[in-house]
């Protein structure tokens, strides 16, 4: 559907904090229980299934919208805040917005013309991105985005994509939704930055979302690309959490649930819910995970527990 409705479970309660008391309403004017749209990209540890309780968590009051880990997007898609700053160290990845923002309906057409086959697939995933003009390379990265396993991006060590086609893709989405899409960019700057750069002019009145990568004490394989967010990084990653609280933004982070983390941030309200992780490539091999939603203004009460 080019309009992406989809159905929003849960209310959406007012902000007590004073920051958004008194600021100016910068949400969509969509119906309280609807995603304005759906993201075009895929991305593995999206939070799209969580976009309920995200939406519900989410203020109706702020000045200005932040998501400095943007992957899909997927919450700014579903509330389409007025004024928003959208970044990622993805440059890929951003790259491909900035043409979704640019030049919507040619980015789509590119997309859609290239092979679905698994011949196609691997043909279009050999080319090197940086031959391509910057259509044709975000068009590159949205077909393989969509027909790739689980949506993951990986890639090797210099910097190739090397993620296998993955089987029950379906479609592309259609022009339509890649304008919807760009409509709701229209209200967004781009940033191309680690995290706390892209961060580091939101405060007073602000709401600043953050789903970082999970920590992780395994093998990096690229999976968000070598030399990004790791389990060193959490130290820092809350002291920016507690720093954003103390300029007077108000702050959520979805997160695996990790007792490390919840010393780091005391005080912040815990909401956790149960989620299916489904990165493993076996349907049988995926599990239900506990993870949490870090709240850094006041108590905020939402009713539903289901598995999602």
């Amino acid at each position: 559907m080019a309009d992406g409705s989809r159905r929003v479970h849960g209310s959406r309660p007012r902000s007590t904090t004073a920051s958004f008391a008194t600021s100016v309403g910068t949400r969509s004017k969509s119906p309280a229980d609807s995603v304005w749209t759906p993201p075009v990209f895929r991305w593995a540890g999206s939070k799209r299934r969580l976009i309920p309780i995200l939406a519900g968590l989410s203020p109706e009051q702020f000045r200005r919208y932040y998501e400095p880990f943007a992957g899909s997007a997927c919450l700014f898609f579903a509330i389409r805040p007025h004024r928003a700053v959208i970044g990622d160290v993805n440059r890929d990845l951003m790259q491909a917005y900035e043409m979704l923002l640019k030049h919507p309906r040619s980015l789509a057409r590119a997309a859609q013309a290239l092979g679905a086959s698994g011949e196609d697939y691997y043909a279009i995933r050999r080319i090197d991105p940086q031959t391509l003009d910057p259509i044709d390379k975000a068009a590159r990265f949205v077909y393989l985005n969509r027909h790739c396993f689980n949506g993951l991006y990986r890639t090797d060590r210099l910097g190739r994509f090397n993620v296998p086609r993955g089987s029950n893709m379906g479609s592309l989405p259609s022009e339509g939704h890649f304008y919807r899409c760009h409509v709701a960019l229209r209200s967004a700057e781009l940033r191309t930055l680690d995290y706390a750069e892209t961060i580091a002019d939101a405060g007073e009145g602000d709401f600043v979302y953050m789903d970082p990568p999970y920590k992780t004490t395994r093998r990096n394989h690229g999976e968000y690309g070598y030399g990004v967010f790791s389990v060193l990084d959490l130290a820092r990653f809350a002291n920016d959490a507690q720093e954003l609280r103390a300029r007077g933004a108000s702050v959520m982070i979805s997160y695996a649930e990790d007792t490390r983390l919840l010393r780091m941030l005391p005080g912040w309200t815990r909401k956790t819910v149960l989620v299916w992780r489904g990165m493993a490539g076996s349907p049988a091999r995926r599990t239900v995970a506990r993870e949490m939603i870090l709240i850094s203004n006041a108590p905020v009460q939402v009713r539903r527990k289901a598995i999602l």
